[in-house]
């Protein structure tokens, strides 16, 4: 058994199913957990103020939340911010004005509101996937000399595939493009990971990568794994996700709880 005293764990998709929805089985490994002194770290490409409602849920309230894909870690309940990377205004304004010119819908992220471009399907969805009211703005350039936590185009998912590798190829090293959900690319400051964040809230605390364990399911969470003693990926992940891993975990909604009982929690769970 490692001597795991971190876990973090990406949300939709992972911990979180049907939007809203954490297994009972996942709720009581995460507050055993937490009895037995280990601390548990929500990381989710959602705004904070919806991983802080999954985290008061939780009882997670004091415990760092990784938010906006790596962008922002801030204490659940105090406000505290330990790290905010935010996209340039120079890059920022490249990105939208070519999403602009190309017609897409743009969600454009300054001080947790979220800006839109109209109150599209997407943005409904959003909202009632996260909880995060769309503010509409029509041009969205008008915002552009704000620097954004992290930019989100919406589209169909083999759009948002062909874009992807698209700017992936065309920003390089200059911003972090990812895609989070199938019809989500993000793009934040290239030092805006969920892994640069894990280590914001690992050296927080004072641990060894040896000591903390991550789960995820989709390509945004590869640094969160890359930077744990041990990774986990739920069964259903992509092939790239699952070749980062030291664990992928049985089919079904309960992985989590799965990694939690196996690494900390011990054979008895």
């Amino acid at each position: 058994m490692p001597d795991i005293r971190l876990v973090a764990t990406d949300l939709d998709g992972t911990l979180v199913y049907d939007s809203h929805c954490i297994p009972e089985r996942c709720r009581a490994a995460i507050a055993e957990a937490r009895a037995r002194g280990v601390h548990v770290c929500l990381a989710t490409g959602r705004m904070h103020h919806s991983a802080e409602d999954f985290a008061r849920d939780l009882g997670l309230l004091g415990e760092p939340v990784i938010s906006y894909n790596g962008a922002m870690v801030r204490v659940a309940g105090t406000g505290e911010t330990l790290w905010h990377e935010r996209v340039p205004t120079a890059l920022a304004q490249r990105i939208v004005q070519q999403a602009a010119a190309e017609g897409r819908l743009i969600h454009y992220y300054v001080d947790d509101v979220m800006y839109v471009t109209r109150v599209s399907k997407g943005a409904l969805i959003y909202e009632q996937r996260t909880g995060s009211r769309p503010v509409p703005v029509g041009d969205v350039r008008r915002l552009t000399d704000q620097a954004p936590t992290k930019i989100l185009l919406v589209d169909e998912p083999e759009a948002i595939g062909e874009l992807l590798r698209r700017d992936q190829a065309a920003y390089g090293d200059e911003v972090y493009v990812t895609r989070s959900l199938p019809e989500y690319v993000e793009y934040l400051s290239p030092r805006a990971t969920k892994g640069a964040a894990l280590r914001v809230v690992r050296e927080h605390f004072g641990l060894a990568r040896e000591q903390v364990l991550a789960c995820g399911d989709m390509l945004n969470d590869i640094p969160l794994l890359q930077e744990a003693g041990v990774a986990v990926a739920m069964a259903h992940a992509p092939e790239e996700v699952r070749a980062v891993a030291d664990y992928v975990t049985a089919p079904g909604l309960e992985g989590v709880a799965e990694a939690i009982e196996k690494y900390v929690l011990g054979p008895a769970a």
